[in-house]
């Protein structure tokens, strides 16, 4: 029997880094996201992949045995990683291929490099498909938080907290009265988040005397009837992190000249900002084109929230 499961990909509005250390975030599940269909094969012991985006097959492999030793593939990274992958989900479920093969197909609603959660929504589905805990399979595979998992099961925007028993999580109405003047544009400069992540855990900083801050400001945030409030909100979260990376707002290095506000989203750096411009859509265009980066997507063509949609 042929089964198919979806998850959303992710965005962290707050919390980035911080995060890790017990830190409360605020998270945007998408509207995009990424597919898996699972089709029994007449062959046990075969594991056959095929990726896809827009119609393209971009990705091609086939494995073999428990170890998933690769047969061939069209991208060797891409492989390691899957087996690496997949080396633990067999562990989790021995039976997986005794009596079937399998092929996987995947669909991606957006390309691998914007960074809007290829891995955890894979992870998502394969938990999904194999009814093993997502989180449990995403601690063995990444050193992040999970916060990006949460959000590939989530139909809205999710505050997310993880501590010594685990991550906890509670979905919130938040689609603010602005929205409209809430853009996402896309920097064209990808940035290693597993690397990031590292170089920040192995600093080894203990920053729970900033935790009350960061709720603080969410709760500012999901609150905020104007958009004043929330570039405040925004503002005063940068200076938090921008403390805690010694690293200066994104803002102030390289849109110094912008008059809205900018804030990055997940690692500081590359991936997507987010833009709060209550001008002209036509300006803040202009103003990213010039800067070659885009495309540029408003709140409601990128992120997904039920009670709204």
């Amino acid at each position: 029997m042929i089964q198919q499961y979806h998850s959303n990909g992710k965005l962290l509005l707050t919390g980035e880094y911080l995060v890790l250390k017990g830190a409360e975030a605020l998270a945007l599940p998408l509207q995009l996201g990424q597919s898996l269909r699972a089709t029994p094969l007449r062959e046990p012991g075969r594991l056959e992949w095929k990726s896809h985006y827009q119609g393209r097959t971009f990705f091609d492999a086939v494995f073999s045995g428990d170890s998933m030793q690769v047969v061939e593939s069209t991208d060797g990274e891409m492989a390691g990683y899957l087996r690496h992958l997949m080396q633990r989900v067999v562990a989790r479920v021995p039976s997986l291929l005794l009596q079937n093969g399998y092929l996987i197909e995947t669909t991606m609603a957006f390309p691998l490099e914007w960074g809007l959660g290829s891995s955890s929504t894979l992870i998502s589905n394969l938990a999904q498909w194999l009814q093993i805990d997502p989180f449990a399979l995403n601690r063995e595979i990444t050193n992040g938080s999970g916060y990006d998992i949460a959000c590939a099961l989530s139909n809205q925007p999710l505050v997310y907290q993880i501590s010594g028993d685990g991550p906890h999580y509670s979905r919130v109405d938040f689609a603010p009265p602005y929205k409209d003047h809430l853009y996402f544009i896309y920097t064209g400069k990808k940035q290693r988040s597993r690397q990031e992540v590292k170089k920040f855990l192995s600093k080894n900083h203990t920053h729970d005397h900033l935790f009350k801050s960061i709720r603080n400001i969410n709760k500012q945030i999901i609150n905020s009837r104007h958009i004043g409030e929330f570039q405040e909100a925004l503002a005063e979260h940068e200076r938090i992190v921008s403390r805690v990376l010694e690293v200066p707002p994104l803002q102030e290095r390289l849109f110094s000249d912008f008059t809205g506000t900018i804030k990055s989203l997940g690692a500081w750096g590359g991936d997507f900002i987010l833009a709060a411009w209550p001008g002209p859509v036509s300006e803040l265009d202009d103003y990213f084109t010039s800067q070659g980066m885009g495309p540029i997507f408003t709140w409601d063509e990128l992120i997904k929230n039920r009670q709204y949609a």
